[in-house]
């Protein structure tokens, strides 16, 4: 396993619905964290598609095109 993994959604701390979370959507979890809690569920490869975009949602900002114009 990867030592540095996304959070993919929000991961729940303490008992359910309280609004608790160890770590968010986006956020990079260690990896040590993910086996001895058992969040497999909620993580994804930083390098991964799924893992990018966690970040990418996490962050507000979207991805765009950028294109280069020749002067000429």
């Amino acid at each position: 396993m990867s030592s540095e993994l996304v959070a993919t959604s929000d991961i729940p701390f303490g008992d359910p619905g309280r609004g608790v979370y160890a770590f968010r959507k986006g956020q990079t979890v260690p990896a040590h964290l993910v086996e001895e809690h058992g969040w497999q569920d909620f993580v994804s490869g930083a390098g991964t598609k799924s893992g990018q975009q966690a970040q990418t949602e996490a962050s507000g900002v979207q991805p765009s095109a950028t294109t280069t114009g020749k002067k000429g």
